[in-house]
């Protein structure tokens, strides 16, 4: 498949995956608080500072980066979602924080800023989505000043996250197919592709980054108040799933989210879901 296909294909599980990222945003943004705060500190963000969020999805990193940079700092946030930016942007103007945009951009290498414009670059699990990881981390070398750092969190190993597990588990049950998710492969986008921290590191010396270094350690992913809005959040915001679901029959479709909610409840005991997973935090220096 060309790269402009397999971006077609990426592009069409966002579109998808906007809707639900939307309106479980709080299911996300509660989770990410951790994750997110440790890459603002990784990156050493300061006051007044500028910072360039790739993948920003519907602007959770942004609130965290917005927070340290305060009122005379700017944070613009980058996706090529249309529906993410559009709710990155909703979420701005309720909370009423005018030191953030958000874009729409074409790819991950066309990101539309001037050169050496942003002290911070950071992109917080979606790396490991995009066609072209590579040129992503070119680009936004490019966008930082001599100095500015990049700092990046992808998923690490899928035996250690909770989410990734158990939606396996469950679907094997019922039906027959390739694994949903697959061994990590840095050459095929998806959610462990970059899990390997060697393969990371290699993608920012390539990239002209300099003092590489990665930080492995657990993570809450995203959290729900009960089993049934834990596989409402799963069945709405994650593109290749929702895909798989609409090839199902409405019994077989049915039977997985029994089998599903009656696995959380016995996984986390009848109480709120919070799945954790390894994390790898990665930072290079431009």
């Amino acid at each position: 498949m060309s790269v402009l296909a397999l971006r077609a294909d990426k592009l069409e599980e966002w579109r998808l995956s906007a809707v639900g990222w939307v309106r479980y945003r709080a299911n996300f943004a509660d989770a990410a608080v951790p994750s997110a705060r440790r890459m603002v500190e990784l990156s050493g963000a300061r006051p007044g500072q500028r910072a360039l969020d790739l993948a920003c999805g519907v602007g959770v990193p942004a609130h965290q980066l917005a927070e340290a940079l305060g009122p005379d700092g700017y944070v613009l946030g980058l996706d090529i979602a249309e529906g993410m930016v559009d709710g990155a942007r909703a979420w701005a103007a309720a909370t009423g924080l005018d030191t953030v945009d958000f874009r729409v951009v074409p790819s991950e290498r066309d990101l539309g800023v001037e050169p050496g414009t942003f002290d911070i670059g950071t992109c917080r699990a979606g790396l490991q989505y995009m066609v072209e990881p590579g040129a992503a981390l070119r680009a936004m070398r490019e966008a930082l000043r001599p100095g500015g750092r990049m700092v990046a969190m992808t998923v690490g190993s899928p035996q250690r996250c909770t989410s990734l597990r158990i939606l396996e588990e469950v679907v094997a049950r019922h039906i027959t197919m390739p694994a949903l998710i697959p061994e990590p492969d840095k050459d095929v986008p998806g959610t462990v592709a970059l899990s390997d921290p060697a393969d990371l590191e290699a993608l920012y010396r390539d990239a002209g980054f300099t003092d590489v270094r990665t930080e492995v350690a657990d993570h809450p992913i995203v959290g729900a108040d009960t089993a049934e809005q834990y596989w409402d959040v799963c069945e709405q915001s994650a593109g290749p799933f929702i895909l798989l679901l609409r090839s199902l029959g409405d019994d077989l479709r049915a039977a997985i989210r029994s089998d599903a909610i009656a696995t959380l409840r016995a996984e986390f005991g009848g109480g709120p879901v919070v799945m954790t997973g390894e994390t790898l935090i990665t930072v290079g220096t431009r």
